[in-house]
């Protein structure tokens, strides 16, 4: 009699846990997804952020403010161990943090093939920041999490804060995983710089055939990330040769003052960038004055080719 009260309290509790999860707008996982979508919630306030999910940057901001936003990340996951970093600092043209400042975010699962599908929390890590101390804070009801954080507020005020969760991506291996290990030398950045002019070229020609076949590998994969039918439908995402035919936007000269060469992926990745991620590639707009920016990842194949693959 005893037995069965514990299980009927159970029962009570699970559904009870459960019910909290909904409210909140997440569940628990499922191995049932047929239309797997991956992102990150952010929600911060005066702080400067570079977050990254398996060290490939998936949100960049400098400036002061409050901000809560979602940003797609299936094209970052990988079959295994998938770590979500945040490095906070100060925003630009500030000397201190304000009270309450704050940055948050979730890594999540979701199933797009289900009508108002739930957000499943893979993890969740915040960072609360003052001038003197750094706290993290990593939500305990995430039970596969494999790092133990290590916080500490550097001299500049600036601090990392790192967890890790295992998925089982339902996702091929990405091409860039069996890329060479890239290293940090000015063989590496004059070549990757070459890239970048081959890529200007087919803009500054409008030459769409060779475009499409630099964004081929790339395009190819981001229509597995995010479920589209085929390549053409991943050149579409990312709108390949759009601004080409734009009569508002003018291509500029390749741009590579200030920039160097910067490793990404834990080695298996590289893009020419500033230390505030501006790249090569832009378009002018006159009016309104906007600037419409490329931004690229390159792995080394095997034969030693830079080729574009975010």
């Amino acid at each position: 009699m005893k037995f069965k009260n514990f299980k009927k309290n159970s029962l009570i509790l699970t559904i009870f846990i459960l019910c909290l999860l909904f409210i909140k707008g997440y569940t628990m996982a499922s191995s049932t997804n047929t239309a797997p979508y991956y992102g990150v919630d952010i929600d911060l306030h005066n702080v400067g952020v570079d977050i990254r999910v398996n060290d490939i940057p998936v949100y960049f901001d400098d400036s002061k403010g409050q901000l809560t936003v979602e940003i797609p990340t299936p094209d970052s996951i990988v079959d295994g161990k998938n770590t979500l970093s945040i490095n906070a600092f100060l925003p630009t043209k500030t000397t201190k943090y304000e009270e309450g400042a704050y940055v948050s975010v979730t890594l999540f699962q979701q199933d797009l093939a289900q009508e108002n599908s739930k957000k499943i929390k893979l993890s969740t890590a915040t960072l609360k920041l003052n001038d003197i101390n750094a706290v993290a804070i990593i939500e305990d009801y995430v039970t596969n999490i494999t790092d133990s954080p290590s916080i500490n507020l550097n001299q500049d005020k600036s601090t990392s804060l790192s967890v890790s969760t295992f998925i089982d991506s339902p996702f091929p291996r990405w091409s860039w995983q069996d890329g060479q290990l890239i290293v940090d030398n000015q063989n590496n950045q004059d070549s990757l710089i070459e890239a970048y002019q081959v890529i200007h070229d087919a803009l500054a020609t409008k030459n769409l055939v060779n475009l499409k076949k630099l964004y081929s590998k790339r395009s190819k994969e981001i229509s597995i990330a995010y479920n589209l039918p085929n390549e053409d439908a991943g050149h579409q995402k990312l709108s390949v040769g759009n601004d080409m035919y734009n009569e508002e936007l003018e291509l500029r000269d390749l741009f590579i003052k200030n920039m160097t060469i910067h490793i990404l992926a834990n080695g298996k990745l590289a893009r020419i960038s500033t230390s505030r991620n501006t790249q090569p590639i832009y378009y002018l707009q006159e009016n309104p004055r906007l600037l419409h920016l490329y931004k690229f990842m390159f792995y080394l194949n095997d034969k030693g080719e830079w080729v574009m693959i975010r």
